[in-house]
């Protein structure tokens, strides 16, 4: 049972990460200073340190935060109950919408390093980059055991590419050729990169809408995996 002193601190704690998305989602990373959490949740400055180690720590907690967001919203829209292709193509376009409705997060977490979380950029990339793997490489391995996609045969691929495909399995722990791997990969690379695109304005003039061309994007990389999508009417 824990005591009324451990509910406070909790609280303050909860207090102070909340603080630090708002003026995150306000202002950007930069905003996410000491002083300013200090004075939103009403203590001063030096007394986060009894929370945290550093700005740092705390940084990576809101990372933490994030991620758990991130992946909470793809894992029900991969939810078992639904069939393999829905929960493939649902979890993809979750990853957009959740871009669309956080763009200051999805900046904060797969956008380049900035001053404010640059020195702890690393272990934030390490923490969504596993996470989402596991994520998305598990509906790869259960379409994997399914019916079996064509990929590229391990002694075909380049020495350097294999080497570089096997640490990723390693890394992650996913039970895949690396044919398969690199399918994983080059659709995660459009995903990504189509985001990315779109949140940060980066396509140029003209693309008023980018839902048609995330559809085609998506039809085209189920196709990769023998699969036929249709996108839902918009």
């Amino acid at each position: 049972m824990t005591t009324r002193r451990e509910r406070l601190r909790a609280e303050l704690d909860r207090e102070i990460r909340a603080s630090a998305h708002r003026l995150l989602r306000a202002d950007g990373p930069a905003a996410m200073t000491l002083a300013a959490i200090a004075r939103e949740v009403g203590i001063t400055a030096p007394a986060i340190y009894r929370y945290y180690e550093s700005h740092d720590d705390l940084v990576r907690a809101v990372a933490s935060d994030l991620v758990e967001d991130l992946v909470a919203t793809l894992t029900a829209a991969a939810d078992p109950s639904y069939d393999l292709l829905t929960r493939l193509t649902g979890a993809t376009n979750a990853i957009r919408t959740w871009a669309l409705e956080h763009p200051a997060e999805f900046a904060f977490l797969f956008g380049s390093p900035n001053g404010t979380s640059g020195r702890a950029q690393g272990e934030i990339s390490a923490g969504w980059v596993v996470r989402l793997a596991h994520l998305f490489g598990g509906l790869f391995e259960e379409l994997w055991r399914q019916r079996p996609f064509a990929v590229i045969p391990d002694a075909e691929l380049a020495p350097a590419l294999r080497d570089e495909l096997a640490a990723y399995r390693r890394t992650t722990g996913l039970d895949l050729p690396l044919g398969a791997i690199w399918i994983l990969l080059t659709c995660w690379h459009r995903i990504y990169a189509a985001v990315c695109l779109e949140i940060f304005g980066h396509l140029g003039v003209g693309i008023d809408d980018h839902g048609p061309l995330f559809d085609q994007m998506l039809v085209e990389l189920v196709a990769s995996l023998g699969l036929v999508y249709e996108p839902p009417a918009r």
